[in-house]
C-alpha cells in the first residue's frame, strides 16, 4: 500500500527540492541540472520526484518563479518603508540582479527562453500574466504611472542588465562587468526618477 503523505510532509519535501535545486543551478548551471541531481541532493527516490512535478522543466520553472516572487516581496517591503529615490532604486536593482544570492547571476535570458519552449503552452500564458502583474505592482509601489514610461526603452535596459549580470564576467564579478552593471543600474534609476518628476510637473 503506498505511503500517504500529509500536507506537512509534502511541504518539507517541496522545500527540500526547492533549496537543493537552487544550489544545483548555482553550481552546475540551469541546463546541466538533472532529476538525478535533484533527487540525490534532496535524499529522495527518483520515482517520488514525479509525484510532485511531472517533469524536470516544470520543477525548474516553479523553483525559479518562487525565487523571483520572494525577491519581489522583499523589494516591495523595502519600497513601502522609504520614499522612492535614485539611491533606493539603485539598492533594489543591486539586490535583485547582482547580490551574491541573486538567481539573475546564474540564469541567462536565453536559458529561460529555452526552458519555456520545453513547457506546455499554458506556461507561456502564465509567465506573461505574472510578468505583467509584477510590473504593475512595482510601478504602483514606486508611484509611477505606466503612461509616463516608454516600455520598449525600459525593456531593453532591463534585458541589458540581465544579460550582463548572468554572463561569465558578471558572475565572476570582473571589474568591467561591475562598471557596466553600475552604469546600467544608474540609468534605469534615472529613468524612473525622471518619470516621477514628469508626473509631479504635470499634476
Amino acid at each position: 500500500m503506498p505511503k500517504i503523505v500529509n500536507e506537512r510532509e509534502k511541504e518539507l519535501v517541496l522545500e527540500a527540492i526547492y533549496q537543493n535545486t537552487i544550489e544545483l543551478i548555482k553550481e552546475k548551471g540551469l541546463r546541466n541540472v538533472t532529476v538525478d541531481d535533484i533527487t540525490h541532493r534532496a535524499n529522495m527516490a527518483k520515482g517520488s520526484f514525479y509525484k510532485y512535478y511531472p517533469s524536470k522543466e516544470e520543477c525548474l520553472y516553479e523553483v525559479i518563479k518562487r525565487s523571483e516572487r520572494e525577491g519581489f516581496v522583499r523589494a516591495e517591503s523595502v519600497i513601502a518603508l522609504s520614499k522612492p529615490s535614485k539611491e533606493l532604486l539603485i539598492k533594489l536593482l543591486h539586490e535583485v540582479y547582482i547580490a551574491d544570492d541573486s538567481m539573475a547571476l546564474y540564469i541567462t535570458p536565453k536559458e529561460i527562453d529555452a526552458l519555456m519552449r520545453k513547457l506546455p503552452a499554458e506556461f507561456s500564458e502564465r509567465e506573461d500574466k505574472k510578468s505583467e502583474d509584477f510590473f504593475e505592482r512595482a510601478l504602483c509601489a514606486l508611484g509611477v504611472q505606466k503612461s509616463s514610461l516608454n516600455l520598449g526603452v525600459l525593456a531593453h535596459l532591463m534585458d541589458s542588465l540581465a544579460f550582463i549580470a548572468s554572463s561569465k564576467d558578471g558572475r565572476a564579478g570582473s571589474e568591467e562587468s561591475k562598471i557596466a552593471l553600475g552604469r546600467i543600474i544608474s540609468t534605469i534609476a534615472d529613468y524612473f526618477i525622471g518619470a516621477l518628476e514628469k508626473e509631479r510637473i504635470t499634476e
